[in-house]
């Protein structure tokens, strides 16, 4: 076979890949509705000016796919183009609570659980309260991650308590969100290369020395906090904190909450709480978010309190090994005949199974009754249902388990009753 161009960074999914996810997808919204989240429908392309609106992303603009010519690229998070939603569509009640799961495209390198187009889930909270809002936005991610049974921890800080102890070792304004994005590279470079960028940034070593104090602070979180708080002149960052970990224990989530000064999330128009999802040992992320209350200002609406984050779901299907799922079909049944003169009867049966809820499947090729047998056990269907001309006759089916290879005579609305009942 002829080598066919494929892109760098996107996948195909086979059929056990592909419904491994929509089931998957599935799980997750139902989720997002127990917490009450909306949902929307917005373009996989925006205009490049609501891309790139004073760098609402940062160093990351690089990383957009643009169309130049009709200045417009495809979205690079599902966030932004909330934002320019909510500004154009601004008579929607508050708390504004979304849910998305879509995908998005960054033109980066690709690499292990990297891809350069993927599907984020993500929530998101428009107006209320910052602690309360914060803190069921990380309980409504951390449900996905418990119904998964992945063991994660939630690593927790606070973009605004960080300004303020950095200001205190000297370090300005301007050159804040540089140290901010340096430190976000931590798992990725080390201390030493995080050091080195500081320095580029033209931190004295003893401010380098203090921000590598501050990223490594270990002990329980109220440790931590008092910490921070003997540096920091802003108690009020330190109360909210606290407060959303104090919310967050009602949700009684699985994973462990960690108050961790390194997690700083790279993204510009973050302004308080950050927070990300990591594996136990916390070699991986799994995904992450946090407070952006000026985001919709930035596309002409008023400042409004917000919240989000997401979980990457092409990473967390590879976490969970999903190319190794055996189930390929979503079919519980499949209708074979004897003899094509069956067929219209087939039909006819796959069509009141299928009315029933059943997924059911039929057999639509020319081929023998051991053929078709063989086919529905190849796609790994339990059960197969039979009919020739006297099944026809007397209004029944023979229905059999593809495990067991049991056979049993029965009317219609037995089987319907047999087929809802099987799990």
């Amino acid at each position: 076979m002829a080598d066919i161009p494929f892109p760098r960074g996107v996948r195909d999914l086979m059929p056990n890949e592909a419904l491994f996810r929509a089931e998957m997808i599935r799980k997750m919204e139902s989720i997002f509705q127990s917490f009450g989240f909306l949902t929307i429908l917005t373009p996989s392309i925006e205009s490049l000016d609501i891309l790139k609106a004073k760098d609402a992303i940062g160093e990351d603009t690089k990383l957009i796919y643009e169309m130049k010519d009709e200045n417009i690229g495809l979205r690079y998070d599902q966030t932004v183009p909330l934002a320019r939603y909510f500004v154009m569509h601004s008579n929607m009640p508050l708390p504004f609570k979304r849910y998305v799961i879509g995908q998005s495209w960054r033109m980066d390198e690709p690499q292990r659980l990297r891809y350069r187009e993927f599907t984020q889930a993500d929530v998101d909270i428009i107006g209320g309260d910052a602690s309360k809002c914060d803190s069921e936005t990380i309980a409504c991610l951390s449900k996905v991650l418990d119904a998964f049974e992945f063991k994660y921890k939630v690593m927790i800080n606070n973009r605004m308590l960080i300004d303020d102890v950095l200001e205190s070792f000297g370090v300005s304004k301007q050159t804040a969100i540089q140290v901010m994005r340096a430190v976000d590279k931590l798992d990725k470079i080390g201390i030493d290369g995080v050091s080195g960028l500081l320095a580029k940034a033209g931190l004295s070593e003893e401010q380098i020395g203090r921000v590598n104090e501050l990223v490594s602070t270990k002990g329980t979180n109220e440790e931590k906090l008092d910490y921070a708080l003997g540096i920091s002149k802003d108690s009020n960052a330190i109360a909210e904190l606290r407060e959303t970990l104090s919310m967050l224990k009602e949700y009684h989530i699985r994973g462990e909450i960690v108050v961790d000064f390194s997690t700083m999330r790279g993204l510009d128009y973050y302004t308080g709480t950050v927070f990300e999802f990591k594996t136990e040992n916390e070699s991986q992320s799994m995904g992450g978010g946090g407070r952006y209350d000026n985001l919709t200002s930035l596309y002409g609406g008023k400042q409004l309190p917000a919240v989000g984050g997401s979980l990457g779901v092409d990473r967390l299907l590879d976490m969970m090994g999903f190319s190794q799922s055996p189930k390929v079909t979503f079919a519980k049944a499949f209708v074979a005949y004897i003899k094509k003169e069956n067929y219209a009867y087939a039909l006819n049966v796959a069509n009141i199974l299928r009315a029933s809820g059943i997924p059911t499947d039929l057999n639509n090729a020319s081929r023998s009754i051991s053929n078709q047998l063989a086919y529905a056990n190849s796609l790994k269907i339990p059960y197969s249902v039979i009919v020739g001309a006297s099944e026809e006759k007397e209004a029944k089916a023979k229905l059999r388990n593809m495990l067991s290879g049991e056979e049993v005579m029965m009317d219609l609305d037995e089987l319907v009753k047999v087929l809802t009942d099987k799990k």
